[in-house]
């Protein structure tokens, strides 16, 4: 009888998972596209370099377009455009919104197996109420801002209360159900906060209880801001490209520092998945990359949504090591893979949708093919125009193709088989641009996204192996494969969408906590 390599190295696993426990580690950077690290010689990440290599890169790792959905998507298991963070990326804070509540997060998952969780850095998914926020989602400990964005120095967001700056850095416990200010660490660096205290949770953990740590490091967020001995590396001429590098090369010393915390501490990396990936691909008009992808953070192009990422740690086969994974993975994939890898069910049946991860155990410790034949990357039926969301802009009724066109509801497709990956685009899709080695620079100034939009009036159809760089429309000569994934999306609008409308923000309601909390962030309902 022939056994395949994926179920011995299956059943070896688990073997091993029998005496010791399997430690999960996800380290999501923020706002960092494709060309960085070992796909950029320009970049000082020795770490990350070095890891990808002897670890497995994710060529094709599909995030979300932009920050929160992918960190609901991550946290949930579901596709990004079944939550509420799609229509305004939770922006502004004063929203009363979050992901659903009734979803099972990853560490109340994970929790069925024992294992004990820690979230750092941003969060991003809800603030309003306790239940939205990390402890009130299952993990153990927080130390992190709950905001989208933050200054990397002061942790001041943006906006104020009764004229007084506003502050988020905040302890979140799950013991006591509480989120309290973190007095005292603003002012510091939250790299350092974040990369100190990721490094003291593994250092005082007991190595043979399992662990999940979600790191979510800001940093390549604005503002681009590194400390000086960091930007000091680079000399470019545009002092931009130097600071958002060194930031990059701050990422690469946080994971170095992590990394050697868990080889020290009763060698915990010889028993733990590592997961290094970014949350969405690099604003053209920010700062950083998707070269030689197209388009960038907030688009519909391979710039948005394809990230680079790799897989290391002790619990990664060694015939898998120093090899690339050519096939499709996706950020709601790691809900039911970690399940898995826990001794799990990578199954879920909580929340409005059913989960739409695909557990990809069997492709990282054995399969050569991913199990992936599709992946819905936007589906919007609602508008996420700031400002009054009850509106959507009108469209013009395309004319082609003749009665396909699935009543103006824009987003990505990708249709995958075992020799094409087909991606089809229904816009308007803005940004369709390539930005080039770095953006903005020196020259190009402000950029205008409105000055390049592509797929509209009719979708777009690219196939991906072959043109990774979407430079060839192939709506026109494959007719057939564009209508089957028109009808496709198409039939997508009778699945679960989030309510359409943004609820009425509550200024007072944060600043009311806010000023009870010494000018921290804090929830108020």
């Amino acid at each position: 009888m022939l056994i395949s390599q994926a179920l011995i190295v299956g059943l070896t696993v688990c073997a091993v998972a029998a005496a010791k426990p399997k430690h999960l580690v996800m380290v999501l950077t923020d706002d960092l596209g494709w060309n960085t690290a070992w796909n950029n010689p320009d970049i000082i990440s020795p770490t990350l370099n070095a890891l990808a290599a002897s670890g497995m890169i994710m060529d094709r790792h599909y995030v979300y377009r932009y920050c929160a959905p992918t960190r609901g998507s991550f946290l949930t298991g579901r596709y990004p455009y079944r939550l509420s963070a799609t229509r305004a990326n939770l922006i502004p804070w004063t929203l009363p919104d979050g992901i659903n509540t009734t979803y099972k997060y990853l560490p109340k998952k994970l929790k069925e197996a024992g294992y004990t969780s820690h979230h750092i850095g941003k969060w991003h998914n809800g603030l309003y109420e306790y239940a939205m926020t990390p402890p009130g989602r299952g993990f153990d400990t927080s130390l992190g801002f709950l905001v989208g964005g933050e200054d990397h120095w002061t942790s001041q967001v943006s906006g104020e209360c009764n004229g007084q700056k506003i502050v988020d850095l905040s302890w979140g416990f799950s013991a006591n159900q509480t989120v309290t200010p973190a007095v005292g660490l603003n002012g510091t660096y939250t790299g350092y906060v974040f990369t100190d205290r990721s490094v003291q949770i593994i250092q005082e953990h007991d190595a043979t209880t399992p662990i999940f740590m979600y790191i979510a490091l800001h940093n390549t967020h604005g503002p681009i801001e590194a400390p000086p001995d960091y930007v000091a590396m680079y000399n470019f001429s545009f002092a931009r490209q130097n600071n958002f590098d060194a930031q990059v090369t701050f990422v690469d010393h946080s994971v170095k520092n992590i990394t050697d915390a868990l080889r020290s501490n009763a060698d915990m990396w010889a028993n733990t998945l590592f997961v290094w990936s970014t949350d969405n691909g690099s604003p053209p008009s920010g700062a950083g990359s998707n070269d030689p992808l197209r388009g960038g953070k907030g688009s519909f192009w391979e710039g948005g949504y394809r990230v680079p990422g790799f897989i290391n740690g002790g619990l990664v086969p060694a015939f898998k090591r120093g090899t690339t994974l050519r096939g499709v993975i996706h950020i709601s994939d790691w809900w039911p893979t970690f399940s898995t890898v826990a001794g799990l069910s990578p199954t879920d049946d909580s929340g409005p949708a059913p989960l739409d991860g695909v557990d990809q155990s069997a492709y990282i410790f054995g399969d050569e093919n991913s199990p992936r034949t599709e992946v819905v990357l936007d589906h919007l039926m609602h508008c996420v125009a700031p400002g009054d969301t009850s509106q959507c802009v009108p469209g013009q009724t395309p004319d082609f193709p003749a009665g396909h066109y699935p009543n103006h509801t824009a987003g990505a497709l990708l249709k995958i088989s075992a020799v094409k990956i087909y991606k089809l685009i229904v816009g308007p899709a803005a940004m369709a641009s390539w930005y080039g080695h770095f953006s903005p620079n020196a020259t190009s100034g402000k950029i205008n996204y409105d000055d390049f939009v592509g797929c509209w009036p009719h979708p777009c159809l690219y196939e991906l192996t072959t043109d990774p760089t979407e430079h060839v429309d192939l709506a026109l000569d494959e007719p057939d494969v564009l209508d089957g994934m028109l009808a496709r999306f198409k039939a997508l609008e009778d699945t679960y969408h989030p309510p359409k409308t943004n609820p009425k923000t509550d200024q007072a309601g944060l600043c009311m906590a806010v000023q009870a909390n010494g000018g921290f962030i804090h929830p108020w309902r």
